[in-house]
């Protein structure tokens, strides 16, 4: 019987919760703990939940990309996944392209966004192997 690997190592999305936890009890604690004055002069306290929270986004952004690709790995049709690959370089071409067109100041916003989340599609997408190509991958193993 063929042993079923777990989706997720555990460890990420505890190290993500415990992140959040401290990037939001941090900013509390700081005020409390210290005075004014040290709080102008140790810039660097500023940041801590800011990094804490936005690594602990990061890390969450991974645990999701682990647990999406190892659901759907090798049943994506390799003509669906090269349609939607497509698709998602096509909204990075046009993202970049609204940036940095001199003339309307909407199309730098909408190509803004549609640059950000045509690329993190990418790289989420970028993840996950079609039928084809797994089948390809296991054979090279065996």
């Amino acid at each position: 019987m063929k042993k079923k690997k777990p989706l997720v190592p555990i460890g990420l999305p505890i190290s993500a919760v415990i992140l959040f936890v401290l990037g939001a009890v941090s900013n509390p604690l700081r005020q409390a703990l210290l005075s004014e004055e040290q709080l102008q002069t140790l810039i660097f306290l500023q940041a801590v939940p800011f990094i804490m929270i936005f690594i602990g986004i990061i890390i969450t952004y991974i645990t999701i990309i682990w647990i999406v690709a190892s659901l759907m790995n090798g049943k994506v049709p390799y003509q669906i996944h090269r349609t939607i690959e497509s698709i998602f370089v096509a909204g990075i071409v046009l993202g970049v392209l609204g940036m940095f067109q001199p003339f309307v100041f909407v199309l730098y916003k909408v190509g803004f966004h549609l640059l950000l989340f045509a690329t993190i599609g990418f790289i989420f997408w970028s993840h996950i192997l079609p039928a084809t190509r797994q089948a390809d991958v296991e054979l090279a193993v065996k």
